[in-house]
């Protein structure tokens, strides 16, 4: 994920806010990898198992919603449609990253 990010990009990890959306075990992974790269995780997560497994992991919980302002990144890591919509985008920071991964 942050290989093909940074590649695509062309832009550094660190010091970046990610917004992690799911935590399942491809969500689990992609934050661990964007943290490993000094990025500041944020993830969402509907499951209260997974949002609390991302809690004790250290990761801040909370909504994309509440993320769009200060997020600099945003990963998809559900199968699940409308996680990010073309209004979630109009919100967002100018030049942030919206990508996906797994499924």
């Amino acid at each position: 994920l942050v290989d093909g990010i940074k590649r695509a990009m062309d832009v550094l990890i660190s010091g970046k806010v990610a917004m992690v959306c799911g935590f399942g075990d491809v969500g689990k992974g992609s934050a661990e990898s964007l943290s490993m790269e000094k990025a500041r995780v944020m993830v969402s997560e509907i499951d209260p198992i997974c949002a609390l497994q991302a809690c004790m992991a250290g990761y801040q919980v909370t909504t994309v919603e509440d993320a769009l302002a200060e997020a600099d990144i945003f990963v998809t890591t559900t199968g699940n449609k409308d996680i990010i919509t073309a209004e979630h985008m109009s919100r967002m920071k100018d030049q942030a990253i919206v990508c996906n991964i797994g499924h």
